[in-house]
């Protein structure tokens, strides 16, 4: 929606986090004559007394509430999609989504870019919201897009960018399938499209190619892990996609700083090397990060908040690589093992003990943390500081 169509209207901001705090904020500073009214799961009646109404990418696309208010002709928008049709029409905007792998490959895409000389903004899900960035006059604006932002997305990305999917939030979308389509909701609507899954792009041989054509070596990216050299592949990709020369992102790659607890290296004590992987809330992440280090002896502390995800697949790789795994609460009860611990301190602990010179000691929980802490960073951060104090 274009900002005339918020002049002397009455608007709520459905859900006050980062996103509802920045459309509050830029509808002011924009519509001055606008009447916004903050709505909470305590005052929904307010909703019906409202000309529109900015949804927060947390309430669900699917909750009654929002039929009810389509039917009596209150119209819907989000923070996303007005700054779709607010931003300088010169910013080409490359929106990135899929299950896991958006922020890292984001951040990698806006690293290179600015590395070739281009000038960009980074933001949406990661950092912050897109209409933060409304008035920059920039050529690019890389968005990590989440499923919620995805679902009921307006506009015409230059890119549209599409990673790995697995199962997830489920509760938000209602069903598999239908979190896979909002996903492509976004996808359907850009100029062009990259899947990951069909890219002139590949590793062969320790060095990124173009067909059988080597680029540079693999050894360039600073990233453990099959999936980030996969990723990475999509950003050689999406920049051959915008007319740069892909050969040119070498020392970009060089110069990437991995992002805080993404197979973060956390120290090498010991012989021992220790990995934060805080990120990894899915089964499947575990399964890649297990992967990248298979020549190593692994002891895994996995487990966390119960999503209700399948553990069948985890649990024949741990038994068949003999891995030595630590069972956090609640999901820890799902994981095949005689180790089953408490907390983090007890974890970290009892791998510190169990682990040999040569191993590494893996967090990787394979579920979302909020049983035993607010989000994944404190998770990892609580990781980190209990291997410090070793």
């Amino acid at each position: 929606m274009k900002w005339s169509e918020f002049i002397n209207k009455k608007v709520g901001i459905w859900g006050m986090g980062r996103e509802g705090k920045s459309a509050f904020d830029a509808l002011q500073m924009h519509v001055p004559s606008v009447r916004l009214v903050e709505i909470s799961e305590n005052n929904l009646n307010d909703l019906y007394n409202c000309d529109i109404i900015v949804k927060s990418p947390g309430v669900s696309l699917y909750r009654d509430e929002i039929g009810e208010l389509k039917k009596q002709g209150i119209r819907i928008t989000s923070g996303t999609n007005i700054y779709m049709a607010n931003k300088n029409p010169d910013t080409k905007v490359i929106c990135i989504t899929g299950t896991k792998g958006k922020s890292t490959t984001s951040s990698l895409l806006a690293h290179t870019l600015k590395y070739l000389g281009k000038s960009v903004v980074l933001g949406g899900n990661i950092g912050m919201p897109l209409l933060g960035f409304v008035d920059e006059k920039t050529e690019f604006m890389v968005a990590e897009t989440s499923s919620y932002q995805c679902a009921d997305f307006c506009g015409t990305p230059e890119l549209g960018i599409l990673l790995a999917l697995y199962s997830a939030h489920i509760p938000w979308h209602g069903s598999l399938e239908r979190y896979h389509a909002d996903k492509m909701n976004m996808i359907h609507q850009a100029k062009k499209k990259i899947d990951i899954r069909a890219l002139d792009f590949c590793i062969k041989n320790g060095f990124f190619c173009e067909g059988e054509n080597q680029l540079f070596p693999l050894s360039s990216l600073p990233l453990y892990g099959a999936h980030n050299g996969q990723n990475a592949c999509v950003v050689l990709q999406a920049i051959k996609e915008l007319g740069l020369n892909p050969t040119d992102c070498d020392k970009a790659f060089q110069s990437f700083k991995p992002l805080a607890h993404r197979l973060q290296k956390v120290a090498q004590k010991d012989g021992v090397l220790y990995i934060n992987d805080s990120i990894a809330t899915l089964p499947e992440s575990v399964i890649a990060a297990l992967d990248t280090f298979a020549d190593r002896p692994i002891t895994l502390i996995v487990g966390g908040w119960d999503g209700g995800y399948d553990y069948t697949q985890l649990n024949e790789v741990i038994q068949q690589r003999k891995i030595l795994a630590l069972a956090l609460p609640d999901t820890g009860a799902k994981i095949t093992t005689p180790f089953h611990v408490t907390n983090m301190r007890e974890a970290v602990r009892l791998a510190h003990e169990k682990t040999p010179s040569g191993g590494v000691i893996l967090m990787s929980p394979g579920a979302p943390s909020y049983n035993q802490y607010q989000n994944f960073e404190e998770r990892g951060n609580d990781f980190i500081k209990l291997v410090e104090e070793l």
